[in-house]
């Protein structure tokens, strides 16, 4: 009878040690954790990064009259700063270089040019800089723009044969996230969303006079077309 009940708990004993053992074979494998569960976006994140576009337009002493060269970079300049430009457009001329007015006269030029081709005069900033007698008369424009920089891709560090864990590979969606990096038309809307525009007053105008007209308008087109849809 001993020797059975001693068999027993011998028996038992080595379960509980087979069992402690499986366990902690399973636990060398890892369980996922939040570190596992990252997304996409904070696996491969896009980087957003300021930069000053410069444009430098170079003084004549003979004259304060800009030239057709200088008047088509200044409108791609004012075209760039449109689309992807933020914060003022900055205008420095050279002051103390013993030809300050035709500086002064070229700067108002360029202030008009930048205005002509749709940047408001509110975006518009003047600014001097001091240089000597012998030095260029270069004006120099110059405002923020923002750029995006997605991370590399082709890390295959981590790989392994055995993956019991069932997770992604390091370069999942790093492809992706960099075609959203140079698509994106103005990477400053990943840090702030843009401003609404205001509404379409040629539109508002157009609906009202067909309203008054009694002419079909856009709602009563959708209007129609949903109760076709519901019959």
């Amino acid at each position: 009878m001993g020797k059975n009940v001693m068999n027993a708990s011998t028996l038992k004993i080595t379960l509980l040690s087979a069992a402690s053992l499986g366990l902690s074979a399973c636990a060398g494998l890892g369980f996922n954790g939040p570190q596992d569960a990252m997304t996409v976006a904070e696996t491969h994140p896009i980087a957003v990064d300021s930069q000053v576009m410069t444009l430098t337009i170079s003084g004549d002493v003979s004259t304060s009259d800009l030239s057709n060269m200088d008047k088509s970079r200044l409108n791609a300049f004012a075209h760039s700063y449109l689309t992807n430009g933020h914060g003022p457009l900055t205008v420095t001329a050279p002051s103390g270089a013993g030809n300050d007015r035709n500086d002064h006269e070229a700067a108002a030029d360029i202030r008009q040019v930048l205005n002509d081709a749709g940047v408001p005069w509110s975006a518009i900033h003047g600014a001097t800089y001091r240089t000597g007698e012998e030095s260029n008369d270069d004006i120099i424009l110059s405002f923020t723009r923002y750029v995006a920089t997605a991370s590399p891709c082709g890390v295959w560090s981590g790989m392994k044969a055995n993956e019991f864990k069932n997770l992604r590979t390091p370069n999942m969606g790093c492809a992706t996230m960099n075609n959203y990096a140079a698509m994106i038309a103005d990477p400053h809307d990943l840090i702030a969303p843009a401003e609404s525009t205001p509404r379409d007053g040629q539109a508002i105008v157009r609906a009202v006079d067909l309203y008054r007209k009694g002419e079909v308008t856009a709602s009563a087109v959708d209007q129609n077309i949903n109760a076709e849809t519901s019959e």
